[in-house]
């Protein structure tokens, strides 16, 4: 067999990140050399190049340093110009001033590699460019091309820029490369988006005791009373060189990880928690979930590397679906039309009876717009009324309140307000205004789709799929204000929480306008469901109505369906 060359060997040693680090020595920011012998875990995640990846982690696993090798390796090697993002600019200059400059000065190829250190914000590393960029300013991700974008702590930056800095990849044959680390923060939001699309690789250990092979999780692998580490299956001791020393990557469908996506998933996914570290204990664990001064999210967030999901927070879209009912409304009660405007118009019909309806109108031309379809259900219900958002094209609305005065309304969303009612309708002039407290009005929406049983979608889950999809993509974020001079400190007084989205919900949104006009519009004899979430406001009731006869298969696309 003939041996290779020092020169083939250091070739060889080109091909992957994690064997070019042991053939250089490559030294961290405080010059030690990389200990891969202590976390294993990181050689696979050294040496992936899949042009997608996401990367859930907690802090302080080696992460930087990973990322800043790996763009400097692709940089060199592959001669793909990188744009690199953290959340701010003040991230930028205490990363790449500080941890960034560091490992190249401690180590001499890197040197060599980076002659000329140029700014805080780009680097030349060979025939390539690094330029980092934070994402709370979207002028600069206009400006620049890029082969590879490395989104660092996602979950804190802005998405909005991220997607533009996503546009500089189009110039790419390949479509570019994108590749997301963060510690999560919500399920659904930020670096979940992309593990979800993943093939979700966990780290599987093996129990010397019982042969059993595990992914370590929380609480299984702990025991509380002595503080310990346990296999999950003889619920032995686990030793140290079974949790922490020896494993192997497996995705979700239990395939070995061989260096390449196996099965149909668009990103690589890699998922890294604090129980796989070789220094934590089960106790610094324990602790930590047992921490008074941390919440629940902070627990799964930095110590899990795992999203949270808290019921509150957000609502599946199995449980709107919940709702539904197999009974036909007859609508004969008066109808409360919600509408969501932009990308055509979206919009959902109710009475007290339930809701039975909804769609996307977006045919336009030359004699037809999307307001035309919520004209015919004006004709169609002559005592209907609409409620719009008032973010729309608000020519359309004005026609329609011109053509069917009283009967068309614009709401506006504040932020917070002080007064304890979440709704406020206009009155003489500014009659067809009503004024809502969004994010309350959201979260009382949201406990009434929780209540099963107390709004009812009169249909099948099929047919009301597309409408429950779009409660999925939001999420209730909570937000402290920070204290400013000459103000009190507002998180003596709480804190706000505010709905988000990660993709589209006007569903959602045109159902919070029908349930406002139904607040004023709706009202009738009917039972009502549990408790009334419009207690204390002006007349309108949540109800349900007795079953008019028994459901029909085509309900929903004949009796139920509005002919236009």
């Amino acid at each position: 067999m003939e041996l290779l060359t020092k020169e083939e060997m250091i070739q060889a040693a080109n091909l992957y990140p994690y064997s070019w680090t042991l053939q250089n020595e490559i030294k961290n920011e405080v010059g030690l050399p990389l200990d891969f012998d202590k976390r294993p875990w990181l050689k696979a995640i050294y040496n992936d190049l899949s042009p997608h990846q996401a990367f859930l982690k907690p802090p302080q696993i080696g992460a930087t340093v990973m990322n800043t090798l790996k763009s400097l390796w692709v940089a060199k090697n592959l001669r793909r110009q990188i744009i690199y993002t953290l959340p701010t600019q003040g991230d930028v200059q205490d990363m790449v001033g500080g941890s960034f400059n560091r490992i190249i000065s401690q180590n001499p190829i890197l040197m060599d590699w980076v002659r000329d250190h140029d700014t805080v914000e780009q680097k030349s590393v060979g025939e390539s460019m690094i330029f980092y960029r934070g994402t709370f300013t979207s002028k600069q991700a206009m400006m620049i091309p890029s082969g590879l974008n490395i989104h660092d702590e996602v979950d804190a930056s802005d998405p909005n820029v991220i997607v533009q800095y996503e546009n500089r990849l189009q110039a790419q044959e390949d479509g570019g490369w994108r590749w997301y680390f963060s510690h999560p923060s919500l399920s659904g939001h930020g670096v979940d988006v992309y593990w979800q699309q993943s093939d979700k690789k966990e780290w599987y250990i093996t129990c010397s005791k019982c042969d059993t092979e595990q992914t370590l999780q929380w609480p299984q692998n702990v025991d509380m009373d002595h503080k310990r580490f346990i296999c999950s299956h003889c619920k032995e001791i686990l030793s140290e060189e079974d949790r922490a020393y020896k494993g192997c990557w497996k995705n979700q469908d239990g395939v070995v990880w061989t260096g390449e996506i196996a099965g149909d998933y668009l990103f690589s996914g890699w998922h890294v928690s604090q129980l796989m570290l070789y220094n934590k204990t089960a106790k610094q664990i324990i602790d930590a979930y047992n921490d008074p001064l941390k919440d629940k999210q902070y627990f799964y967030n930095y110590v899990l590397g795992l999203p949270y999901v808290d019921s509150d927070d957000r609502i599946d879209p199995a449980v709107v679906l919940r709702n539904c009912v197999d009974t036909v409304n007859d609508q004969t009660d008066r109808v409360v039309i919600g509408a969501d405007t932009g990308h055509g118009i979206h919009f959902v019909c109710m009475n007290k009876q339930g809701v039975f309806y909804y769609e996307h109108a977006t045919t336009i031309s030359a004699s037809q717009t999307p307001y035309d379809r919520v004209k015919e259900l004006l004709k169609r219900w002559p005592k209907s009324i609409a409620v719009f958002d008032q973010g729309g094209d608000l020519i359309g609305v004005r026609q329609l309140q011109s053509e069917y005065p009283g009967r068309v309304f614009l709401c506006f969303y504040n932020k917070d307000r002080k007064s304890i009612e979440p709704i406020e309708w206009g009155s003489n002039d500014e009659y067809w205004k009503v004024r809502v407290d969004r994010n309350r009005m959201m979260t009382l929406v949201v406990e009434q789709l929780r209540d099963t049983g107390r709004i009812l979608l009169n249909g099948t889950k099929d047919e009301w799929y597309d409408f429950a999809a779009m409660f999925g993509n939001m999420y209730r974020e909570k937000i402290v204000a920070k204290e400013q001079k000459g103000k009190d400190d507002r998180t003596l007084y709480g804190s706000e929480y505010v709905w988000k989205r990660n993709g589209p919900d006007h569903f959602a949104h045109a159902f919070l306008y029908a349930m406002v006009g139904m607040q004023r519009f709706g009202g009738g004899e009917a039972k009502v469901v549990g408790d009334n979430v419009y207690t204390g406001m002006q007349s309108g009731r949540i109800v349900q109505a007795p079953v008019i006869n028994s459901f029909a298969p085509d309900a929903f696309t004949k009796e139920n369906q509005v002919l236009l």
